[in-house]
């Protein structure tokens, strides 16, 4: 019997995902009990009504979430038409000051087999999500937002609670206990102490650059203010500056990292740097924030670079096809892992401006004197089981690099102009103008008199003895 009714259920859905013959029996399996043409009956009714006619119906969830403790929420989708090609569904999660923190785009079986692209119009959806908070959730609430994208476009969010960004507001839970609830208080919120304005730097113009790790050559240029913590803009315990530079050919970076531990053992191009020490580049030319890059460099010199659409947008490491063509250089004060005490590290890096011609719209080399933006950061492995720090030189106010709104601002400085010949030379000393004063030589030879006398601690006082005799 049980054989029969998998039979009928997979030959069933094979009407529901026959746009989908890469599908195997067994993920048809998978995805018969959710996918059906019978209106469901969520324990909790939404409407939230997108375009193109898809509405999220409501879900099923738990009271509370603990944070390090699985739970499981359930969305119900109907689709009202086709949508056709490239549709996806996104759900992120945010702490109750709106910062995403979880992103669980791609968890659950639909997301996995089944994303809207595939939907036909009619069926319903039933978008069964595994969820963990992070053990280091720091907030009393967890906001569910959901929607559809497509590349750098997501899809309108027409009624229903949302944020105003074609997110919809699906789900708010109370998150209690645990112990990272108990031992870390809840980050502050936005207005209780004032924001860091964005920062700004300069790239200065560039002549003979050598990419060897060793900065001499940029002492004319200004570092950066120092890295900043990222989540509450507070000073970090992490020391770190950059210096940016640029010419014909290629946008320039130094690193200086204070740091009495220097460790990476990642190896290959794309290994995920981030995970130990490593610098960290994201650059935005048009600011808004769309197709954007990211960079990363260790001490030991591998490179992570990727691109993204839209914020962390596609998933899961953006386009991980592009290459950035890279030069970079580190030098270590120290040894790089091992358990010697280290010093820090500098490191130098080369973005050819070709680099940056991809994606919508394509960018090219900045004019003199025009602004790009751009992010900075580091991340840093402590040792043992000391985790891991960070510190940036824009604060993002959330528990997440990937934020352009705080991408600092970067002028590309042009090239002094040269003076004319005439105005270069500096007059000799013959042809300075002097003032017209004349010394007494009598007072001048009193004085040298007075400084060449050897030191006598009882000078001053026989002359107020004098001074006093003379007044009696």
């Amino acid at each position: 019997m049980r054989i029969a009714i998998v039979l009928m259920s997979t030959l069933a859905l094979a009407g529901c995902v026959e746009r989908a013959p890469e599908l195997s029996p067994a993920d048809r399996e998978r995805l018969s009990e959710h996918v059906t043409t019978e209106r469901p009956t969520p324990d909790h009714r939404l409407n939230v009504v997108f375009d193109r006619g898809v509405r999220l119906i409501g879900y099923d969830a738990p009271e509370s979430l603990t944070p390090g403790r699985p739970a499981e929420v359930t969305w119900y989708w109907h689709v009202g038409q086709d949508l056709g090609e490239g549709w996806n569904l996104f759900t992120h999660v945010a702490n109750a000051e709106g910062e995403n923190v979880l992103n669980q785009d791609g968890v659950g079986v639909v997301r996995e087999l089944y994303q809207p692209n595939r939907w036909e119009a009619g069926k319903y959806i039933r978008d069964v999500q595994p969820v963990t908070l992070p053990e280091d959730w720091a907030s009393s609430r967890a906001i569910f937002y959901l929607g559809l994208w497509n590349g750098p476009n997501r899809l309108g969010v027409r009624t229903g609670p949302n944020d105003g960004e074609n997110r919809a507001r699906a789900l708010a839970l109370p998150v209690t206990g645990g112990p990272a609830a108990q031992a870390n208080p809840v980050a502050p919120a936005a207005g209780d102490a004032p924001r860091r304005p964005l920062p700004g730097a300069r790239a200065e113009r560039l002549e003979g650059v050598t990419i060897d790790g060793e900065l001499g050559e940029w002492q004319q240029v200004r570092p950066t203010n120092a890295f900043v913590n990222t989540v509450d803009g507070s000073n970090a315990e992490l020391r770190a500056t950059a210096r940016l530079g640029w010419d014909d050919d290629n946008l320039y970076v130094a690193f200086d990292v204070r740091d009495d531990f220097v460790q990476n053992t990642l190896e290959g191009r794309d290994a995920h740097l981030w995970e130990q020490d490593a610098v960290e580049i994201m650059v935005d030319p048009d600011g808004d924030g769309r197709n954007y890059f990211e960079l990363q460099v260790s001490p030991t010199g591998e490179v992570f670079d990727t691109r993204y659409d839209s914020r962390r947008q596609p998933q899961p490491f953006g386009h991980m096809d592009w290459n950035a063509d890279v030069r970079a250089r580190v030098q270590v004060q120290g040894t790089a892992n091992d358990d010697g005490a280290d010093e820090g590290y500098t490191a130098e890096i080369a973005i050819p401006w070709e680099s940056f011609a991809v994606g919508e719209p394509p960018a090219t080399r900045p004019a003199p004197n025009s602004n790009w933006r751009v992010a900075l950061y580091v991340m840093d492995t402590r040792p043992g089981d000391g985790g891991q720090r960070s510190a940036g030189w824009s604060a993002t106010y959330a528990r997440d690099f990937h934020v352009p709104d705080r991408f600092g601002r970067v002028s590309f400085v042009a090239p002094a102009e040269a003076a004319p010949e005439q105005q270069a030379q500096a007059p000799s000393a013959a042809e300075i103008p002097r003032p017209g004063i004349q010394l007494d030589q009598n007072a001048v030879r009193a004085l040298r008199d007075r400084l060449q006398r050897p030191h006598d601690p009882l000078a001053r006082q026989r002359r107020i003895q004098r001074a006093q005799a003379e007044n009696r």
